[in-house]
């Protein structure tokens, strides 16, 4: 056997350290997460809200179709899927570089209660202050 195969046998068979679950890790990440993911689709949603522009029909009622009037809905779904991301996926990430298991009992929970929580509390500003 040659030196290098010894080499890589050597470190297949030494078993990995075991990942500990961490509560406290969980809860910082996923909070740590939400607010990336919010700041980061707060800014993509001002830049296409910002090039948006509403449809428009001429005098026999025919909507003149653009780009810029499909940009409302696609903003929507980029910011979903930002969020979902930030929520779902960040945090993962983030353990399995730490060499953490996010806590199993708290972690997906925890971060859809968070972002129903900010979407109530942005559903209820926007009332307050009369955007909708």
């Amino acid at each position: 056997m040659s030196e290098m195969d010894s080499q890589t046998h050597s470190q297949a068979s030494e078993p990995e350290t075991p990942l500990e679950i961490d509560r406290s890790f969980t809860y910082r990440v996923t909070i740590a997460s939400l607010i990336v993911g919010v700041i980061l689709a707060g800014i993509a949603a001002l830049i296409l809200f910002s090039l948006a522009r509403p449809l428009t029909a001429d005098e026999q009622g025919n909507v003149n179709w653009s780009l810029s009037g499909l940009l409302f809905p696609a903003a929507a779904v980029f910011v979903g899927t930002i969020l979902f991301w930030s929520v779902f996926g960040l945090p993962l990430r983030v353990a399995r570089r730490r060499g953490v298991i996010l806590d199993p009992e708290i972690y997906p929970w925890t971060g859809a209660v968070l972002l129903g929580v900010f979407f109530i509390g942005a559903f209820v500003l926007a009332i307050a202050f009369g955007i909708i």
